[in-house]
């Protein structure tokens, strides 16, 4: 009779310890999958802190790296190396944001970022960021572009810089935080290139970004 006593009051232990560790277990897995996303410190050429990618990642879990698609090996932003991609992604399924810079010449700079372009389109807005900047805004997107005569490219045709920035599929590109995001960032990199580029000519860029570009196309109508 003791010996079954022990018997069944060593079961309870072990079964209280089970479920200890199943409940353990659960709230490991609770607190990641609601976990806040974890973001890199320095993103995409070292331009992007923390609390740039914060308004993309809101209600967004998991760990996100940044990955240079066409010229990783260049620590730097610099457009002369061509085109320049990079990617915060949680894996390459789920992207929170993609930037790309490049030199471009005249004659794609009109097609691609004047006035009239022909990427112009229904739900699409002119972008407002000066007279010295050329560009476009759509929901969860923007394009600029603007004259860098940078001494280095002087005699290979490009003398326009091109900035795109676009939010990935994890974001709501309907939402005006979204927006402003993507548009605080454009001009972050519009900055960064006219101070270390650089470019010889004059740039004049908005301290901040102006409340005319905040009025993205409205996707409901």
């Amino acid at each position: 009779m003791a010996e079954g006593r022990r018997s069944r009051r060593r079961w309870l232990a072990a079964g209280a310890a089970a479920v200890v560790l199943v409940g353990a277990g659960s709230a490991w897995w609770w607190r990641s999958a609601h976990a806040p996303a974890e973001l890199p410190a320095g993103a995409c050429w070292s331009v992007l802190t923390r609390a740039d990618l914060a308004p993309l990642a809101d209600g967004v879990h998991g760990t996100f790296v940044e990955r240079n698609s066409s010229d990783g090996s260049h620590e730097h932003l610099q457009p002369i190396h061509g085109d320049q991609d990079c990617m915060v992604e949680r894996n390459p399924a789920n992207g929170l944001l993609w930037v790309q810079v490049w030199s471009m010449g005249e004659l794609t700079m009109k097609d691609k970022y004047g006035a009239g372009s022909e990427d112009s389109h229904q739900g699409e807005n002119r972008l407002d960021f000066g007279t010295d900047v050329q560009g476009w805004v759509r929901p969860g997107a923007v394009g600029l572009a603007f004259r860098c005569d940078n001494p280095e490219i002087a005699g290979m045709g490009r003398p326009y810089v091109a900035v795109g920035v676009a939010a990935g599929d994890l974001t709501d590109p309907k939402s005006q935080k979204v927006h402003q995001a993507v548009l605080d960032i454009a001009l972050k990199y519009a900055k960064t290139v006219v101070a270390g580029y650089p470019c010889a000519n004059p740039v004049n860029l908005p301290d901040s970004v102006p409340g005319t570009a905040t009025n993205f196309p409205d996707l409901h109508r």
